[in-house]
Parts: C-alpha cells; sequence; structure tokens
C-alpha cells in the first residue's frame, strides 16, 4: 500500500510555538520542514520574530527578583498587560497580539485593571496566544536569563531612568498582587522601559543573532547577511542562491542549504495541489488526469536527502510522489492525509470511492493560478524570522 512508505514515528516532538495547530496543516509537513530549518536557525520559531517581547520577557525576569516558581506564568501575564498598555500608548500604531483589546479599554476606562481574571486578560487565552505561547520556548533554549551578563545589562537600564523609584513601585504592586487598578498617568513612568538601548542590541546580538552550539550554521549565516545588502522583501530561493554562492565548496553547510531548498520545492507544489483539491465537492479520475493546473504543480525533484532519518525517508518517499501521473500522485496525497488525520484521532479530509475522490473539508481550499514551483514557496524556514529580527537590532 502507499500509505506503508511513509514512516509515521517522525510525528514526535512537535514544538508548540511554531507547529500548525488542529487540523490545518492535513499532510503533516510542517514536522518536515521545521525540522529541516533547525538544522540552520535552531531556536527561533515563525512567532518569535519581534525584539521587544523579547524585551518584555527579559524585564519580567529581571522583576520577580528571584527564582521563577510556580506563581511566575501568572505574574508574568499580569507584567504582559501592564506592558501592553505602555507600548501602545508609546506608539498608537504599535501591533502585537491583542492591541485592539488594549486599544478599546484605553479608551473606555479611567483606570486599567491589570488581573488574571478573564475580563482583564489581552487575548481570549493570553498565556497562549500572548507573548508566553510563543517565546518562552525561544527564550529558555536560548538561555537568555541565564547568560552571566543579563542582570547587569538591565539593572543598569533601570538605573538610568530618571522615575526609577516610581516605576519599581509600579511593577512591585503588579508582581505582589493578583488584580491592581492603575491610573493611566502611570504609562509615561514606564515608557523609557520600552526603548531598546545600545546595551541591550549588544545582548541580544549576541544571544539571539549568534549561537554557541557545536556547528553553529547559525553564525555563518550572520556573517553572509552583515556584508549584504538584504532585500526589502524576503524571497527563500533568491536569499539561498546567494547565500549558497558566499560559502566554501563541499562544505557542510551547503549541504544543509541544498536541502532546505529541496524540502520546499517537494512541500510546496504538493501542499497547493491538496489545497487546489480542495475547492470542488469532488473529481473524478478522469477530471484528474486531465487537470492542467496539477501536472503544472508537479515539479521532477531529482534529488536524494541522504541523511538517515525519518524524516528524510518521507521526502525521499514524496520525491517519488512527484514524478508519478497525477492520478497516482492524488492517491498517495489521499493516503498520506489518512495516516496523518489517523494519528490525530481525526477524520480525513478527502477519500476515493472507486474513480471518485470525494472531499470532505474545504476550508483553507485555494487556487494559485500564477503559481510557480520554480519561484513561489509557502515556508520560510525560520530564515525570515532570523532577518526580521536582525534588523530590529541593527537599526
Amino acid at each position: 500500500m502507499v500509505v506503508s512508505k511513509y514512516s509515521s514515528f517522525y510525528f514526535t516532538a512537535v514544538d508548540p510555538d511554531y507547529s500548525i495547530k488542529g487540523s490545518r496543516d492535513p499532510l503533516g509537513f510542517q514536522t518536515l520542514w521545521q525540522h529541516q530549518g533547525r538544522k540552520l536557525i535552531p531556536y527561533l520559531s515563525t512567532v518569535s520574530s519581534n525584539l521587544q517581547d523579547f524585551q518584555i520577557m527579559c524585564l519580567a525576569y529581571h522583576f520577580y527578583d528571584n527564582e521563577p516558581d510556580t506563581k511566575f506564568v501568572k505574574y508574568f501575564l499580569r507584567f504582559e498587560q501592564l506592558m501592553a498598555y505602555v507600548r501602545l500608548s508609546a506608539d498608537t500604531n504599535s501591533g502585537f497580539n491583542g492591541v485592539d483589546k488594549v486599544r478599546k479599554k484605553i479608551r473606555d476606562a479611567s483606570k486599567l485593571s491589570i488581573s488574571n481574571l478573564g475580563a482583564d486578560e489581552i487575548l481570549s487565552n493570553q498565556r497562549a496566544y500572548g507573548i508566553w505561547g510563543k517565546y518562552n520556548r525561544p527564550f529558555q533554549e536560548i538561555g537568555i536569563s541565564k547568560d552571566s551578563h543579563f542582570s547587569e545589562v538591565f539593572q543598569r537600564k533601570i538605573d538610568s531612568i530618571p522615575e526609577k523609584n516610581e516605576l519599581l513601585k509600579i511593577v512591585k504592586k503588579i508582581r505582589d498582587n493578583e488584580k491592581a487598578e492603575l491610573s493611566i498617568s502611570v504609562l509615561d513612568v514606564l515608557k523609557p522601559l520600552l526603548i531598546v538601548t545600545n546595551e541591550e542590541k549588544q545582548f541580544f546580538s549576541r544571544l539571539i543573532l549568534e549561537v554557541t552550539i557545536p556547528n553553529p550554521f547559525q553564525n555563518q549565516l550572520l556573517a553572509y547577511i552583515k556584508k549584504t545588502a538584504l532585500p526589502n522583501e524576503f524571497n527563500l530561493y533568491k536569499f539561498l542562491e546567494g547565500f549558497d554562492s558566499s560559502l566554501e565548496p563541499n562544505s557542510q553547510i551547503r549541504k544543509i542549504v541544498a536541502d532546505i531548498r529541496a524540502t520546499e520545492r517537494i512541500l510546496s507544489p504538493l501542499n497547493r495541489i491538496l489545497r487546489y483539491l480542495q475547492t470542488k465537492p469532488h473529481w473524478t479520475k478522469q477530471s484528474i488526469e486531465e487537470d492542467k493546473y496539477i501536472s503544472k504543480c508537479k515539479v521532477g525533484v531529482k534529488y536524494n536527502f541522504t541523511e538517515e532519518t525519518d524524516e528524510n525517508k518521507v521526502k525521499n518517499a514524496f520525491i517519488e510522489t512527484m514524478f508519478k501521473d497525477n492520478w497516482n500522485l492524488v492517491t498517495d496525497l489521499v493516503s498520506r492525509n489518512s495516516l496523518v488525520t489517523d494519528l490525530r484521532g481525526g477524520s480525513a479530509w478527502l477519500t476515493i470511492n472507486k474513480d471518485l475522490v470525494e472531499i470532505h473539508h474545504s476550508e483553507g481550499g485555494f487556487i494559485h493560478n500564477d503559481y510557480n514551483p520554480e519561484i513561489h514557496y509557502d515556508n520560510g524556514y525560520f530564515i525570515d524570522t532570523y532577518l526580521h529580527l536582525y534588523r530590529q537590532i541593527n537599526k
């Protein structure tokens, strides 16, 4: 059976910070590309791209004054609420998760209510969808608060603020009380916290942009970026081409770059075909065999992933799929979706009944008529996140 060639053990250890939630990843591609991207950029996620969110994490840890305990997360959520009001007060065009609710509260309230009650949270599930949910994993894995210079960097920042004593009283009130009411005027006292000092930039550059692990390929990426005029808009394939040309022949990192390119040239077309199939309630075998869009999406990627991993076995199987005729390619996608949904305890999005493909889940279906698999892509392999942080740290 087609299903048997797809290994299933690679589904373990999906990072919740950047995994596609629920049923939005019907072919289980997220783990495949994240596994590949981790070889170049080991810690960042697709949603950890805002330097100010990292800064707020740092400030919360610094102000806690002791080792995080069972009360820390609740305190952090209150601190995040407070800093959300400060962010909007400092910049009315500021964008962050929860900004619409914060804007409404500032407009309608005479005082700020900070607590862990649902009415005061700035998101429907602040812990999951706010800074904690998006940044805690990379923050911990990078070891930001454990760095030997962490305390002194942020203590010097606090000491430089003229209204330091008043600021500390406000933060202490938030830290020590599960519910607190504050005057909106206190936001002016707190605004200096969100100024990223030059010392902070150096700190973040050393910890976020560089890595100290064995085979720190990310540092070679940083060296390339420093000497390259970055485009205004990121394009994965163009970026990889330029990066690859800067590398030493036969270096290990060139193989990683080639694997990233090949991974996306497989996953993106197959994803687009599935999404296209979702645009109709059913397909006959003949209509699939004759469909020009499916034929256009197919790319004969002559590549072999040589490292013996479960992820690479799956990708090599997909390479075989890409060379099949339209009907057998779609049959493989149906089998793949059945495997993925079975492992998740869900129902298949599409099934085959004799010579008819029936679509049971149409949400997310679309067609991109101008799609060119040689140019277009769906995943950034954390490189776009990295570039975004680089620009913020170096502006």
